[in-house]
């Protein structure tokens, strides 16, 4: 990953015709990029490049990767990862076929495989978002099966003197055995058969010449025992096939279900699942298969409903269109209405065994647009689904990508990071809202980065905001991402997330959006305002409201609206009064958020840092201890209080505070609302700087201000003055030294020399 710092203002201010230079100076000046009385400085603080407080954000976020024991080799396997799913590609002699997860949802059911298309004027329908379109459940032993026993991770194929070598990699596998693979193999021949034998029976009009069939313990090839091998540490299943196919290309087809080794079947799917038995069989016989591999284009969403006509538009949504409820939320339709069909044809890899000999490098990942990509965690937390908490615990994990056209590994890219709702997913956006990528993402020349949050209702609490930094850390590390231009939003509970993340790590980003939520606590709508929106003095806000809303109705967001209010914070709510808490999805229209959030960059230096301690949000397991902003670190409750804040103010910018104005006003775009809100204007003068800071702290028994970061010169004597309601340890630090002072409960002052 670049860290970018010294910003090329032709190539950031190409949001391709949306602002013009006034506007781009109003943006500049909402986003306190210009600050008053920069001329009466004391001393210019540290660049970004060389910070002397600690990074921004949690240690996991700046990790280099980490690799997942599935994604090991072992002699004779020797290729990288592709590590996008519905790829392939060629490397290391080998052939790789990398499979989506927590996809094993196997055959679509029910009468309905299409989802319902909601009147142009209702989005009441949207409360059926975020669902699979399989119906297959796994048997009721989740100590076994996990409820994801079945789910194909990754294929592999070389070839080894004259024999073919397979690899079958799970993304869970307690034991050998239960489940297995069947590989249906083409050859080209002219005595092919539609039957695979052990209980699949025919899955389309195929010409299979061979079917491997591996369980770990044991596999045959057409019917015959072969070698195998199980790696129950990597979950990989490796087959070795008398089979030469020299220089050909072999089609080759591959399903994966649970299976019984003492009769050499599939197990078959009941309409209820038992300890043994998956279930799911409501209104058709499906094939026993929880998951199908060679899916190379899966889709994201419904094609657009033309409103007047009826007809399907196959393009995305345009910028004025509005769309239907879209499927693939969980990457499984193509593969759920091809199982009901029985017609699995269209799912194939034609492995060119020439390429393989030869070692040719090919791997055939998209350079841009919408991608959904695999990581894995640093973290152990089990394996499988753990059903009763809405957890995907396993070490390889997803999250979906926008890569923009316009993309340059030379040149660091802004990223949006762009949370999803309660029970969705990564692909929330390119299914319902893809105009949300085009608009947020393509047209400001910015990457759109959307973690699955480890399921789909996690509240980005504890794994689920694990997930969100981990993610993060990938796309740092194999991205150029411009850190200084790094800018947050989400919907509904990815709103929720937006005030949570933003207020406890308000360092990392330079503008918040949050659509159809608001600030409160995650087990309630009600009780107070969180304490964490103390932490937006220096982010600006953009809420999106519906005055109709009933899930996030009035009081709630309009309670979060009034603390911003109440602490002067820069902010605005845009309340549409006849939209209901689906429609700014459904009308899929962003561009006054785009224009907010614009090419604004992370102020690294506020003169004033308020911030709340809320331990209780902590997940020290996963090092996600929320400790400090920007220039303060460190930062303890004390022992007797539940939470504390700190407000430090560095008086060595010469800045006065800013002026706060409310206004009220009407807006018109995308569809007429009203707007409220808070904006700072420039105090009439300016104090002379002073190498000083104030610190009003409550609760807090320790702190560190990292005072070069603040503009303060270690190098003369530093006024420090305190108002504190607990005895409280102030360390001041630089990179090499380190100098403490301790107060009393109340206010005092103190002249210090480091």
């Amino acid at each position: 990953m670049t860290d970018h710092n010294d910003h090329d203002k032709s190539s950031q201010s190409n949001i391709r015709g949306t602002l013009s230079r006034r506007r781009l100076l109003q943006t500049a000046v909402a986003g306190g990029l210009l600050g008053v009385g920069v001329s009466g400085r004391l001393t210019e603080p540290a660049a970004a490049s060389s910070r002397t407080s600690p990074k921004q954000g949690p240690d996991v976020l700046y990790e280099p990767p980490a690799t997942a024991p599935q994604f090991e080799n072992s002699s004779p396997w020797r290729a990288e990862p592709l590590l996008v799913a519905g790829t392939e590609g060629y490397s290391e002699g080998e052939y790789q076929y990398q499979d989506y997860i927590y996809d094993d949802y196997g055959a679509n059911t029910t009468e309905t495989a299409e989802p319902p298309q909601p009147a142009p004027n209702d989005a009441s329908a949207y409360g059926e978002n975020g669902v699979m379109t399989g119906d297959v459940v796994y048997p009721t032993d989740a100590e076994t099966y996990r409820h994801n026993a079945a789910d194909l991770l990754e294929f592999r194929a070389t070839t080894k003197g004259d024999s073919l070598r397979y690899r079958v990699t799970l993304n869970t596998m307690t034991q050998s055995g239960i489940a297995a693979a069947a590989i249906g193999i083409d050859t080209g021949g002219t005595t092919g058969t539609d039957e695979w034998g052990y209980g699949l029976g025919t899955l389309g009009d195929l010409s299979l010449n061979h079917v491997v069939v591996t369980w770990g313990d044991g596999a045959e090839l057409d019917g015959e025992p072969v070698d195998s091998q199980v790696d129950l540490a990597r979950n990989q299943i490796d087959v070795t096939v008398p089979l030469t196919p020299d220089e050909e290309t072999w089609r080759h087809y591959l399903v994966v279900g649970l299976f019984d080794p003492d009769k050499k079947l599939f197990v078959p799917i009941q309409e209820l699942p038992d300890e043994t038995h998956p279930g799911g069989a409501h209104e058709s016989s499906p094939p026993p298969v929880f998951n199908v591999g060679f899916r190379f284009d899966e889709p994201v969403g419904a094609p657009n409903i033309d409103r007047e006509t009826g007809e399907e538009q196959l393009d995305d949504a345009t910028e004025t269109g509005s769309r239907g409820i879209g499927y693939g939320h969980w990457r499984d339709h193509a593969q759920a209405t091809a199982l009901a069909a029985r017609d699995i044809s269209e799912f194939h890899a034609d492995i060119d065994f020439a390429k393989v000999k030869t070692n040719v490098e090919e791997r055939r990942l998209p350079e841009t647009g919408f991608q959904t990509r695999l990581y894995s965690s640093h973290y152990d937390i089990g394996s499988g689904v753990d059903a009763e908490n809405d957890i995907l615990r396993g070490r390889v994990q997803q999250y979906g990508l926008y890569v923009p056209e316009s993309y340059d590994s030379e040149t660091p890219t802004a990223m949006h990071l762009h949370l999803h709702s309660l029970g969705s997913t990564y692909s929330e956006y390119p299914t319902l809202s893809p105009n949300l990528l085009r608009q947020l993402g393509e047209q400001r020349d910015s990457f759109i980065l959307t973690p699955h949050g480890r399921g789909p209702a996690g509240w980005y609490l504890n794994e689920a905001e694990l997930d969100v930094f981990e993610a993060w850390g990938d796309v740092r590390s194999r991205y150029a991402i411009n850190s200084d231009q790094v800018t947050l939003g989400g919907y509904s509970m990815g709103a929720f997330g937006t005030f949570r993340l933003g207020g406890q790590y308000p360092g990392l980003f330079a503008r918040a959006f949050a659509v159809s939520g608001g600030a409160f606590e995650a087990e309630s709508y009600e009780g107070s305002t969180p304490k964490y929106l103390d932490g937006f003095r220096n982010l600006p806000l953009r809420m999106w409201n519906g005055g109709a809303d009933k899930l996030v109705p009035a009081p709630v967001y309009t309670a979060t609206a009034e603390r911003l209010r109440e602490l002067g914070y820069r902010h605005e709510l845009d309340v549409f009064p006849e939209y209901d808490h689906f429609t700014f999805a459904f009308r899929d229209e962003w561009g006054p958020a785009r224009d907010f959030l614009g090419n604004a960059t992370v102020p690294m230096h506020p003169p004033r840092v308020v911030y709340s301690l809320v331990p209780k949000y902590d997940a020290e397991q996963f090092g996600l201890v929320h400790d400090g902003a920007y220039w303060v670190s460190d930062a303890t409750v004390a022992a007797d209080a539940e939470s504390g804040r700190v407000d430090a103010r560095s008086r060595a910018f010469g800045e006065a505070p800013p002026v706060e104005a409310d206004y009220e006003r009407e807006g018109t775009e995308p569809t007429p609302h009203v707007k409220r809100g808070t904006t700072w204007k420039d105090p009439i003068s300016n104090p002379p700087a002073e190498n000083a800071l104030d610190l009003t702290l409550d609760s807090v028994s320790e702190l560190t201000v990292w005072v070069e970061d603040a503009g303060i010169d270690p190098s003369q004597a530093i006024r420090v003055a305190v108002d504190s309601s607990h005895p409280v340890e102030v360390t001041l630090a630089t990179a090499n030294e380190r100098t403490v002072i301790s107060f009393e409960a109340g206010e005092s002052e103190r002249e210090v020399t480091m």
